[in-house]
């Protein structure tokens, strides 16, 4: 893979509201805030879509209120990811 070129792009996604509420209750989940998506070509004509479940990001500080809205954001995402492969 060095010196290969690669068609990908990175994104930072989330609601800064939502980052700012749960970082109250938990301020190492700044870390995690916004989230960060990676989608590439494998091969030619093959997109591929990476990411860190919500969940499982901010479910290891073992808040209610912090797992309660990666929940939430779990299925948001797969919803965005699965509209996203439609078009």
């Amino acid at each position: 893979m060095v010196g290969q070129r690669r068609k990908a792009k990175q994104y930072l996604i989330g609601n800064p509201l939502v980052a700012i509420q749960i970082t109250r209750y938990d301020i190492r989940a700044a870390l995690y805030a916004p989230l960060r998506v990676l989608v590439f070509e494998s091969e030619p004509g093959r997109t591929v879509v990476e990411f860190d479940q919500p969940s499982t990001l901010f479910g290891q500080f073992g808040r209610n209120e912090v797992t309660a809205g990666a929940v939430e954001s779990d299925g948001k995402l797969d919803r965005v990811i699965a509209k996203a492969a439609m078009t």
